[in-house]
């Protein structure tokens, strides 16, 4: 990503291919694939087929197709890879190449076409480019078309790829003319040389720069604080995203069945264009909208996808979210984007809070002399932002077994009156595992928690143990694969569901086993497997017993060896010296964070009350 010179918006778009297990990828996998068009969509197609290349060894050449008078994006002039290149052309004939599969971007149209001549340069250029399919002898051929080919529909409906249309033969309606015409002129092109031809009919796009006015306009009012004149009564049109554009296209190229059309619009985004614009009120503070009859409206339709969820394909961001991210990558000001609305906007008190939380266990830990380090997200904050993953909404603190017993062993005499340590001994209805301390008098409970409400569900901070396994790399695998399965089963006994193992036969006898012994039982099996290797002498390997990287394996007990103290907020917290080995073991490239459309909050929340600590700042004491 970073030989791309992407910026985080830009990555998020790149990663689209990768993000999908039943997007049949490898149908690329050593091909010749041509994009034409050279705007936002040709350039994310282009950047998302390099990081397959990268991440996947996958062999694609990449080509960007363009004629010699054809503008496209100077962003293709910095990418520096040997698998990509520009290809221009006077006329086809002067191309001396071949390929396996093109994939067309240029046909994406602006809101309204009033020109005969737009009308005629679009032919024009279709039949360049069957010109170009003939010479480069191109198998498949993939056009990214628009949604308004269907024309003017009545308010309420929503149109599927069979269903037919009319449209009066007028200026009004030269758009969805001039894309049938063109979408024709390219069927009757495949059948006459032989090449397979699939069409993706996409709703409004909304990015920072989108061919659409409509979105262009309101997005960049919005992020300028102007106010928004938009009409009162318009038809429902269907947008997408940026992302879900780049991953529909790729579904299409790579799932898609020959001779067809597939309608692409992201999840609950067909909506009118009040909609459109409260939602973009909503995400941009100082937008104000104006509903009026003489305001704006989209042009455009409602369309159905259901053709292409059946190739697999599903939205990845909604329209809501797409315009958050388009607005922020307009400002570019290179701030690190999240999602800001995370937790009702109280996220950033609940991160002083869980800073109160670490620096009372470092306080404890200091005075007992128990070695502690941070864990998780919080160790990965601490190294990559010297603080909270800005998006993070909970701390871990991890410790060796022998360490993290005689800290349960001072609780009782060290926690304060507003604090209460959750554990298993302590309250029969909580099976974690490890151990939570929370705050009393508050409340933050998750959709998984919120079933109990026996269990103290208040703000929280969660203590590990860090547990010795076997020096027998045979034995060490069998130890940890009982206990990552005795965790599950502790897991889906008590919140009720089936155990999906990695088999059908393992499934089935987990199932039994999950029916047949009480929770009771195999949660002393679970405690038992977990700590089985406490009192080995010479222990060489660890494993994350009771977090979520059991099933990462074991790893070398010297990286637990030494703690450095490092800057965390404005403290100084412990973490492994060997942070580095530690966070690749966990992470892989730990310093590439995750997509921007991603950055929400990890713990779906459904009662939050932060009682006497709202708006709590750090001093001294909780």
């Amino acid at each position: 990503m970073s030989e791309l010179l992407l910026n985080q918006f830009e990555q998020d778009r790149a990663l689209a291919a990768l993000r999908y297990k039943n997007l049949n990828i490898r149908k690329l996998f050593g091909k010749s694939v041509f994009i034409a068009g050279g705007g936002e969509p040709a350039f994310s197609l282009v950047s998302s087929l390099l990081t397959v290349n990268s991440k996947k060894q996958a062999d694609i050449a990449v080509f960007l197709l363009v004629s010699d008078y054809e503008r496209y994006d100077r962003r293709f002039d910095f990418i520096n890879s040997s698998d990509f290149a520009i290809v221009k052309y006077s006329s086809p004939d002067s191309i001396n190449k071949s390929g396996d599969i093109l994939i067309e971007t240029g046909f994406l149209l602006s809101d309204k076409v009033e020109s005969t001549d737009v009308f005629k340069s679009n032919i024009s250029r279709a039949e360049n480019i069957i010109s170009v399919i003939k010479v480069l002898k191109i198998k498949e051929f993939v056009v990214l078309s628009d949604a308004s080919a269907y024309g003017k529909l009545e308010k309420e409906l929503v149109i599927s790829e069979k269903e037919k249309t009319h449209s009066d033969f007028s200026y009004d309606s030269l758009k969805s003319m001039l894309i049938q015409s063109v979408e024709n002129l390219y069927f009757s092109a495949a059948h006459m040389y032989g090449f397979s031809i699939k069409v993706i009919r996409c709703g409004k796009i909304i990015s920072a720069n989108s061919n659409s006015e409509f979105v262009a306009n309101t997005l960049k009012s919005a992020v300028g604080g102007k106010i928004l004149n938009i009409k009162n009564r318009s038809s429902k049109v269907s947008y997408i995203s940026a992302n879900d554009l780049i991953s529909a296209v790729l579904f299409v190229a790579c799932n898609g069945a020959e001779c067809q059309a597939y309608n692409a619009c992201s999840d609950d985004s067909t909506v009118n264009s009040a909609e459109f614009a409260l939602a973009l009120s909503d995400a941009f503070e100082n937008c104000e909208v104006n509903i009026t009859s003489e305001g704006c409206s989209a042009d455009g339709c409602a369309v159905d996808c259901t053709r292409l969820k059946k190739l697999g394909w599903s939205s990845a961001v909604n329209y809501k979210d797409a315009l958050l991210i388009s607005g922020h990558e307009i400002m570019n000001d290179n701030s690190v984007f999240m999602f800001s609305d995370s937790y009702d906007g109280k996220l950033n008190d609940i991160q002083q809070i869980l800073l109160g939380f670490l620096l009372e266990v470092d306080r404890i830990c200091k005075k007992h002399n128990i070695k502690y380090f941070l864990g998780g997200g919080s160790l990965l904050g601490a190294v990559r932002h010297k603080g909270f993953i800005p998006w993070d909404d909970d701390a871990d603190v991890m410790m060796l077994r022998k360490d993290y017993d005689r800290f349960l062993s001072v609780l009782p005499s060290e926690l304060p009156n507003y604090l209460f340590a959750q554990t298993q001994e302590n309250e029969k209805d909580s099976h974690f595992p490890f151990t939570k301390l929370r705050i009393n008098n508050t409340l933050l409970s998750t959709e998984f928690t919120s079933r109990f409400p026996n269990i103290h569900n208040g703000i929280f901070l969660d203590v590990l143990a860090q547990d010795y396994t076997s020096n027998n790399a045979f034995l060490r695998k069998i130890h940890m694969k009982a206990t990552a399965s005795s965790r599950w089963l502790v897991l889906d006994k008590w919140r009720g569901t089936s155990v999906n193992a990695n088999s059908r036969f393992s499934s089935l006898c987990a199932n039994i086993l999950r029916k047949i012994f009480p929770l009771g039982f195999l949660q002393k099996v679970q405690n038992k497997l977990i700590s089985l290797h406490k009192n080995m002498k010479n222990p060489k390997y660890l494993f994350d017993s009771m977090g979520r990287n059991v099933s990462r394996g074991a790893f070398p007990a010297e990286w637990l060896d030494e703690a450095i103290w490092v800057d965390f907020e404005n403290a100084k917290l412990p973490i492994p010296k060997e942070y580095d080995k530690y966070l690749k073991y966990l992470y892989g490239d730990y310093m590439e964070m995750i997509p921007v459309s991603e950055r929400h909050v990890s713990h779906d929340i459904k009662q939050i009350d932060l009682g006497e600590y709202a708006g709590y700042i750090y001093k001294d004491t909780l």
